[in-house]
């Protein structure tokens, strides 16, 4: 009886220092820092339910998940142009309506008409030049796919909001 007694006697000790920690200014200053924190995650998981809100992540996925299909779209039609060799072949048609172009630039009557076949020659290689620096670049960049990313974060957050309420 008496080790019982001692043993109760330990536990209320321990339990009374324990209580007297609890009760220090910083225990106290971290429990009311703990409280503020769980508050606010409450207000803020509290608006995430709003309808505004879940309308605007909604809106956001679909902005995403359209982006992300004509990112599909843009690349599958590069890929397309170069595998056909369209992109190739107009570069070679150019060249040889150049050439052709230039032979007749000596004929006074032609003069006018080759300047203005020119300008539009060195338009269309401009703009063959151009998508090919936007397939390097995206290359580089990695635009498509971080599109990609930002799509598959969006949807699951909107999973996450739509499979709290």
């Amino acid at each position: 009886m008496g080790e019982k007694l001692k043993e109760i006697r330990e536990t209320t000790s321990d339990a009374v220092s324990i209580i007297r920690e609890l009760g220090s200014p910083g225990v106290q200053e971290s429990l009311n820092k703990i409280l503020e924190t769980t508050k606010a995650a409450k207000e803020i998981v509290e608006a995430l339910k709003e309808p505004g809100f879940v309308k605007n992540i909604e809106n956001l996925r679909l902005t995403s998940e359209s982006i992300q299909d004509a990112s599909v779209k843009f690349e599958n039609t590069i890929r397309e142009m170069k595998q056909t060799g369209v992109i190739e072949q107009a570069r070679e048609s150019m060249r040889s309506v150049n050439d052709v172009l230039n032979s007749f630039s000596t004929n006074e009557d032609f003069a006018e008409g080759t300047e203005l076949m020119k300008a539009t020659l060195m338009a269309i290689r401009d703009l063959v030049d151009e998508l090919k620096l936007v397939i390097i670049s995206s290359k580089k960049t990695g635009i498509l796919s971080k599109a990609e990313g930002v799509i598959k974060e969006s949807s699951e957050m909107y999973r996450n909001i739509a499979s709290s309420k």
